[in-house]
């Protein structure tokens, strides 16, 4: 995995919740920091992470300069750190470049030592049908040395 930009680690935390949310800037993760973000202004000196993942395919270097998935991803994390704002809240960010998207986020929940991630999905299919959470919600929910908080957004497909 490769940060590559922004940066600073979260650091210790006296009490409160560190959470990592990974942000897409869809309705889905959207909701997901909405979340994170009324959990963190209910628990005093909480912290909260996005991560934008930029996938990048197995025939490129992981390190190779994407710009524009660099640029989606700070306009993503720029949106974040409005969101919070709106909470009297910060919320740092970094962008990842990874193999596999469930693999950055467990990654950085280890590295960060997070108390939850917190992830946002899509309503999907029709209703009676199974709840399809997608190869990366499920990746985290196996791997994540912590507590997954999986919140579905309400708009409709």
């Amino acid at each position: 995995m490769t940060v590559v930009s922004r940066g600073g680690k979260v650091g210790p935390v006296a009490s409160g919740l560190t959470l990592l949310v990974p942000f897409t800037g869809s309705p889905a993760s959207l909701r997901g920091l909405d979340v994170a973000l009324r959990m963190a202004r209910s628990e005093k000196n909480s912290q909260i992470r996005a991560i934008f993942v930029v996938e990048v395919d197995r025939r490129l270097p992981l390190d190779v300069e994407l710009p524009e998935e660099t640029e989606r991803g700070e306009r993503c994390l720029s949106e974040a750190e409005e969101v919070a704002r709106r909470y009297k809240l910060t919320c740092g960010g970094d962008i990842l470049q990874a193999r596999d998207a469930g693999h950055a986020v467990v990654d950085e929940a280890v590295s960060l030592g997070v108390d939850a991630v917190v992830l946002g999905v899509a309503r999907s299919g029709r209703e009676g049908q199974a709840l399809d959470l997608g190869k990366t919600v499920e990746y985290v929910l196996r791997h994540a040395p912590c507590e997954v908080i999986v919140v579905r957004d309400g708009t409709p497909v």
